[in-house]
């Protein structure tokens, strides 16, 4: 068996740098699948189908938030356990997590199908491109399920010390992507039908090889399950707030789509293509932000809460510093960048209007990604979920009506982000400050208290 790496011992900074890498690596892979889609759609087949494809793959992701939140909370619990070197509970909670990620996926996958037009419609999706983006949706519904399997995967062995075999299965899958956009698309032609088959087939791929190794790394399929319906509480009593966490959040930026699409079909492709390129500056965000849930997470379960004070600064200034260098670079080159995703002039110079106005503040967003993973970590999901929601929902949406009528400019739009950004990364520090002192009073009594028992 490969050795795994233990977060709650050794150095914080080398310990976290080392887990947060494969995850970084592992998220590029998996962001891969659609940024490959929107290179070969914007660059193969205009951009109409470009936009075709960027107003339709928010309604995916805000379909599977909630049971992305599951994958979060089962992560957390594992990780909580296998701290607390509890491995029976290890067990149960990832067969508890399986039988709730396969109820959930069939659920929402029958949910997509029947009202993907409505819900399109709703978006304000043009009429010049909805049938392509009904095309794209349905066949990308068929996705739904192994994704979830798949963030279950590597939910699970991430909170084993494992983030390398995540990376290594999304790798596969990533090239796999590739090939089969090339393969369907340009050979085949087979249009915005052809990207989402490839999401599809990777996506597949992925979730097999990784849901598989869990299987025959913990022996599931030799043992009786026990469906435990104590052990699937604790697993939602974390999860379920960060899912409807996801889901009101992906809501909230539902709503600054039906904005842009208002602005017409360039301002539609121009934010397609600016998300595209804005995974280069989230995706060691998002890594930095998992590594400090599972960092969190273990240390908690072991009881060593001074571990976690000292990592939140370390962890935090590398990620705000990492974050900076990558984003400033971005601009410096932005031209180049939003062209790799849309050839058309028009679209990147709305691009452009874009990243000039969110790129500078993205450290911010660092920050709040690293303190909530902190929160998170601990198990509380619940006031995370009172946080995102707050400020990068509702706040996010007032500002928006606000400005979109006040300005009626795309850099309206873009400056929403890192205002909320920062009210959010303010609370997420006063929260922290609040549980680093109750960790502290813990630790004096020598407890470990798990986010499901009464405080």
């Amino acid at each position: 068996m490969k050795k795994q790496r233990d977060l709650t011992c050794g150095s914080i900074l080398a310990a976290f740098v080392m887990f947060a890498l494969p995850l970084f690596f592992g998220s590029l892979f998996q962001q891969l699948y659609g940024t490959v889609d929107m290179m070969f759609v914007g660059n193969f087949l205009g951009k109409s189908s470009a936009a075709a494809v960027g107003s339709s793959s928010i309604l995916v992701t805000c379909l599977i938030g909630l049971f992305t939140g599951i994958s979060v909370g089962a992560g957390v619990v594992t990780a909580q356990f296998w701290g607390a070197r509890e491995s029976e509970n290890v067990t149960v909670c990832i067969e508890n997590a399986f039988a709730l990620g396969a109820c959930g996926g069939l659920l929402l996958t029958i949910i997509g199908l029947l009202f993907s037009r409505q819900a399109l419609r709703l978006l304000n999706v043009p009429d010049t491109i909805l049938d392509m983006a009904l095309v794209y949706i349905r066949i990308y519904l068929l996705s739904i399920l192994p994704m979830i399997f798949y963030n279950l995967s590597a939910g699970i062995l991430r909170a084993r010390r494992d983030s390398r075999t995540p990376f290594l299965v999304l790798a596969c899958g990533g090239f796999l992507n590739v090939g089969m956009d090339a393969l369907l698309i340009v050979v085949l032609g087979l249009g915005v039908a052809g990207a989402a088959l490839a999401t599809m087939i990777s996506q597949t791929f992925t979730a097999v090889v990784c849901t598989a190794y869990v299987f025959r790394l913990e022996q599931l399929l030799k043992k009786r399950w026990k469906i435990n319906f104590s052990m699937s509480w604790k697993i939602l009593s974390v999860g379920f707030p960060l899912g409807i966490q996801s889901m009101v959040l992906t809501l909230s930026n539902v709503i600054v789509q039906y904005f842009i699409n208002g602005f017409g079909e360039d301002a539609v492709a121009a934010f397609a293509v600016y998300f595209k390129a804005e995974n280069f500056v989230y995706l060691p965000i998002m890594a930095f932000g998992q590594a400090m849930v599972t960092f969190t997470g273990q240390n908690y379960g072991a009881g060593k809460y001074g571990r976690i004070r000292k990592g939140a600064v370390s962890c935090n200034l590398l990620s705000a510093v990492v974050t900076a260098v990558i984003a400033w670079g971005i601009l410096l080159a932005g031209r180049q960048v939003l062209g790799i995703f849309c050839r058309d002039e028009a679209v990147i110079a709305e691009g452009l209007k874009i990243i000039h106005v969110s790129f500078p503040f993205y450290f911010i967003y660092a920050l709040l990604e690293v303190t909530g993973g902190i929160v998170r970590g601990v198990g509380k999901s619940l006031q995370s979920m009172v946080i995102v929601i707050v400020n990068l929902c509702a706040v996010r949406v007032l500002l928006l009506l606000i400005f979109a009528k006040q300005f009626h400019r795309i850099e309206a739009v873009a400056a929403v982000y890192p205002i909320t950004w920062t009210l959010a990364a303010t609370s997420f520090i006063g929260c922290y400050i609040y549980l680093s002192r109750r960790m502290l009073s813990l630790l004096t009594k020598k407890e470990i208290l798990f986010p499901w028992e009464p405080t």
